[in-house]
């Protein structure tokens, strides 16, 4: 049309030279979609003089703006060419003169809406509605389709809007130059957080990722201190993993790990299966990397002093969970034989079953006990997790030596 061809001549009196390329991309416009190589050919062309510049545009972008819950389009796009989405609030509308060989060039999105989204062929308005929580990003988007760079001021953020905006309308090139910002730029928990769900199709998703768990584990080396606490019990499970699998911790109460996975996962799931489900298969096989041993508080029988442990161990064939009864060294006035009996409840019958009977003097001083299979343990059928919480009983019976 007139509107491509009278583009193309004020381009080359603005720049100084001919855009044959501009004129190949007006071709296009009626065939098909640049190839992804085409469209990065325009990454390093600034056309920032055109932007939301009427006299180097050729169409007129009517983006409505509504509520994040209300965004409509049944493929989550909310092309509308022509009229309002019906019983749809709209809060806002920006309207940006636009060049369609510039944006139907580097998206295919933008192409189709260009084409077969225009009800004929002099029209020159074209509505878009996006989300409010999109707004920034979608702007910020169309600017970056203009000049091809990064503001060096751009916050992880709004890198991350950018990048799923651009993913959302097909933008290849934007796509790569906000996932290499990502990588380059400090994150933040809110940019970390997001990082972590990006999808797969996202250029360099995997670098991403990994720099978003590099972010956790190096930030959140001190994780069981109060002041991280709050902001924690926000991050989600693949955070959560990349601190714990991540950090060698030098811990004083190992049992505070594991009062940390469990206060996670209660702030994180209500439902108590799936709350279940996931401490045992995607966190507590975690722990023998992490967690050596609990220890009970002390109990006493016949002035002597035992407590109970429960160990995570690993060997290069097998893990295990055992548990043990130790009797402290300080000597005790009855001397004689030590009977040990240990109980765990167990689902459906709620009733604790026997896992070890043992018996042993009061001079011994090897810890007694039991071991259960890891695979068992934490299994998702495991009869021993009852709440997501292991109820163990312990008898300790001493009878005194013959005189």
């Amino acid at each position: 049309g007139y509107g491509h061809r009278r583009f193309q001549r004020w381009v080359g009196m603005a720049e100084g030279r001919w855009k044959p390329v501009i004129w190949m991309r007006r071709k296009r416009l009626r065939d098909d979609a640049p190839t992804e190589a085409e469209a990065e050919a325009l990454v390093g062309e600034s056309f920032d003089f055109a932007f939301d510049n009427e006299a180097f545009s050729d169409r007129v972008l009517r983006v409505e703006v509504v509520g994040s819950e209300e965004e409509n389009g049944a493929d989550g796009k909310g092309i509308d060419s022509s009229c309002t989405v019906m019983d749809t609030p709209v809060l806002r509308v920006n309207t940006i003169h636009v060049s369609s060989a510039i944006l139907a060039a580097k998206s295919p999105f933008f192409l189709k809406l260009f084409s077969n989204g225009m009800k004929e062929s002099d029209q020159r308005h074209a509505t878009l509605t996006i989300a409010d929580s999109e707004e920034k990003a979608f702007m910020a988007l169309l600017h970056l389709m203009y000049t091809g760079k990064l503001t060096p001021t751009t916050e992880s953020t709004l890198l991350v809007d950018m990048l799923m905006a651009a993913d959302k309308f097909e933008v290849v090139s934007c796509m790569k130059l906000c996932s290499q910002g990502l990588i380059d730029l400090p994150m933040t928990l809110e940019s970390a957080v997001r990082c972590l769900d990006l999808p797969c199709t996202i250029p360099l998703a995997a670098a991403i990722k990994e720099a978003a768990k590099t972010f956790f584990a190096e930030t959140y080396k001190e994780f069981l201190s109060t002041k991280f606490q709050d902001e924690l019990m926000r991050v989600p499970l693949a955070g959560i993993r990349a601190i714990l699998s991540r950090n060698h911790l030098g811990i004083v109460s190992e049992g505070a790990v594991y009062e940390f996975m469990l206060r996670w996962a209660c702030s994180q799931y209500s439902n108590s299966e799936e709350r279940h489900k996931i401490l045992s298969s995607r966190l507590l096989p975690l722990v023998p990397r992490v967690l050596g041993s609990m220890r009970s508080p002390p109990f006493h029988c016949a002035g002597r002093r035992f407590y109970l442990t429960a160990r995570c161990m690993a060997t290069e064939q097998l893990q295990i969970f055992g548990l043990s009864v130790n009797m402290l060294e300080d000597k005790g006035a009855v001397r004689g034989t030590v009977g040990y009996k240990i109980g765990v409840k167990t689902r459906p019958s709620l009733q604790f079953v026997t896992k070890h009977i043992s018996s042993t003097t009061t001079d011994s001083k090897q810890p007694v006990g039991c071991r259960v299979p890891w695979s068992e343990f934490i299994a998702d059928d495991s009869p021993y997790f009852i709440d997501d919480e292991l109820h163990l009983q312990v008898h300790v019976k001493i009878t005194p030596q013959p005189e």
